[in-house]
């Protein structure tokens, strides 16, 4: 259930309160409607401007990026190589992150599990450590303020707004009850962690741009803006299972 945001109960006014007209009563409340706050219980909502502007960009250039590929500006290697590097980064999040190291669905050695760290690395949706936190946290507390994208507070704000606003206190709070330690004990997730700012530029963004001009001479430009679209496309298409799908 949505918390209570429009103030207490009509009860609470009249306990104690003096017996008035119905007349009366109805122009007072004509008069005194309560305002309906951006809060949520003690939260208060905080933009986080840095996510707004990026995902303001990111989307621009993915439908500019639509254009240029229905005008023919794009190579067709380019399409196809982009469209094999979003899926093997959707690999990283489903078959790595999601099933292996969050649900714990299967076992893997370690260079299967290195080579889907890879992968979650190109996808950039967070290192796999707190990527799976979330995750866990969003299992164990779903539809509450303690799930990152609780679904009681809108489709658009489990699909992409939870990334704009700072996370409620008790996502904090109850995400210190989740159990980590087998991510804690796996040195693939460990060095991933300590090495995602570093790698997560050149898995990301630098490689699939370069291999297009490299290799078949696509235009800076062009390989940059569908280096962009495919990650923009990546994050919806994770994004819609905790909005279109909850």
């Amino acid at each position: 259930m949505a918390p209570n945001v429009t103030g207490s109960p009509t009860s609470l006014f009249l306990a104690g309160a003096e017996v008035i007209s119905p007349q009366k009563t109805v122009q007072e409340s004509a008069v005194q409607r309560p305002t309906v706050p951006k809060v949520l219980g003690e939260y208060r909502w905080e933009i986080v401007w840095r996510n707004v502007i990026a995902f303001v960009y990111l989307h621009s250039v993915t439908l500019y990026c639509g254009y240029q590929i229905f005008t023919g500006k794009v190579n067709l290697y380019t399409l196809l190589f982009m469209f094999m590097v979003g899926n093997f980064a959707g690999l990283g999040i489903t078959a790595g992150a999601h099933r292996l190291w969050a649900h714990k669905s299967y076992k893997a050695k370690w260079p299967l599990r290195v080579f889907l760290a890879l992968l979650q690395t190109v996808a950039f949706q967070n290192h796999i450590y707190e990527w799976v936190r979330d995750h866990r946290v969003h299992h164990k507390f779903t539809d509450t303020n303690a799930d990152p994208h609780n679904s009681q507070r809108g489709f658009f704000f489990s699909h992409i707004g939870w990334l704009m606003l700072r996370k409620h206190k008790d996502v904090f709070v109850k995400g210190k009850t989740v159990d980590m330690t087998d991510l804690e004990e796996d040195w693939v997730v460990v060095w991933q962690r300590r090495l995602f700012l570093l790698l997560m530029p050149i898995c990301c963004f630098a490689i699939p741009t370069y291999i297009p001009m490299y290799f078949w001479g696509e235009s800076f430009g062009v390989a940059w803006n569908m280096c962009v679209a495919r990650y923009t496309l990546s994050l919806n298409n994770t994004w819609l299972v905790n909005s279109a799908a909850h």
